[in-house]
């Protein structure tokens, strides 16, 4: 649904997988993380920004599967946003899925994920191409770092590694005009493997409530001025 705002505003386009989705927070309470981000700027006053929440459970950057993977549906969900200031870039699925492990238990759940498995480099180069494309629209773009996820029956230590990798580029390669670094909210200073018990719904892998409200609350809202 699209509307006529009565005061300058402008979007935000989040572009995800199932933590922008939503799993894990309460159905039909609007407290994903976007949700709550999206009430702060309104509670400081200044000028209105809106939220839009293009997570796909399951989504990809490169392949298809659950949806468009997010490199081909990018110009339709994000660039086409009226108003669109800023882009957020928040997939991690691709790593996730070409990692886990193969067991009778994840057989079927993987089996919905068809394509070749992805590395550092394949991450590292979808992440430039949505920025310059982003850039070329004239947007602020800034990516997520992947948040933990041990613990879960996706984890293994080779994606583990390659988790690690990534963002450590997406901290520092400067690609970026900012880095909300969702890692460093979720993660557990006992276990940086995995995420906080009190952040996650249960599965080692989604945020509950508080997890969602605690991303929301670490991104620095002068990103978006």
């Amino acid at each position: 649904m699209e509307v006529q705002p009565g005061t300058p505003t402008r979007a935000i386009a989040v572009i995800g997988d199932s933590r922008v989705d939503g799993m894990g927070s309460t159905p039909g309470t609007d407290r994903r993380w976007t949700d709550v981000l999206a009430r702060r700027p309104a509670a400081r006053g200044g000028q209105a920004l809106c939220v839009v929440n293009q997570g796909i459970s399951g989504n990809r950057m490169l392949t298809d599967g659950i949806g468009t993977a997010a490199l081909a549906r990018f110009d339709r969900d994000v660039l086409a946003t009226p108003g669109l200031g800023h882009v957020v870039i928040a997939v991690g699925n691709d790593l996730v899925f070409s990692f886990a492990p193969r067991t009778e238990e994840s057989a079927g759940f993987l089996s919905m994920f068809p394509g070749s498995p992805v590395g550092v480099d394949d991450i590292v180069a979808a992440h430039l191409q949505l920025a310059a494309r982003a850039r070329a629209h004239g947007v602020k773009v800034h990516a997520v770092t992947i948040a933990p996820y041990g613990g879960s029956e996706m984890y293994s230590a080779e994606g583990e590694k390659a988790r690690e990798q990534v963002n450590a580029w997406i901290r520092t390669s400067g690609a970026f005009d900012g880095v909300l670094d969702f890692d460093a909210v979720w993660r557990d200073p006992a276990e940086p493997t995995r995420i906080r018990g009190d952040l996650h719904m249960g599965d080692s892998l989604h945020g509950s409530d508080a997890g969602c409200a605690a991303l929301a609350e670490s991104v620095d809202l002068s990103l978006f001025d």
